[in-house]
């Protein structure tokens, strides 16, 4: 998949695919999220300076399943692991303006 990603974009870059084709590719092509360690869920919190209740009250989820995160004792996956993965790359302030 990574070599035909590659390749895609190599393509892209000569004008053969348009941007929305590359991102339909790459949108097809996309790898389950990286799981997040018990400090990034930390740090989101900490550098969005949200209290876990707010925070937790943003992702649809409750402050005691985001402590668990915090805690190791619980893992998101699916769409809110992307979600997370988005607000620890990007930050809270960018995701939810």
């Amino acid at each position: 998949m990574k070599e035909l990603l590659k390749f895609s974009r190599e393509l892209h870059a000569c004008g053969i695919f348009d941007d929305g084709a590359i991102r339909r590719i790459e949108h097809a092509g996309m790898l389950p999220p990286e799981p997040l360690t018990p400090k990034d869920f930390r740090l989101i919190r900490e550098q969005s300076s949200y209290s876990v209740y707010t925070l937790a009250r943003m992702l649809n989820t409750t402050a005691r399943r985001y402590r668990r995160w915090e805690l190791g004792q619980g893992k998101p996956h699916g769409a809110e692991l992307r979600l997370l993965r988005m607000l620890r790359e990007r930050g809270v302030d960018a995701v939810f303006p």
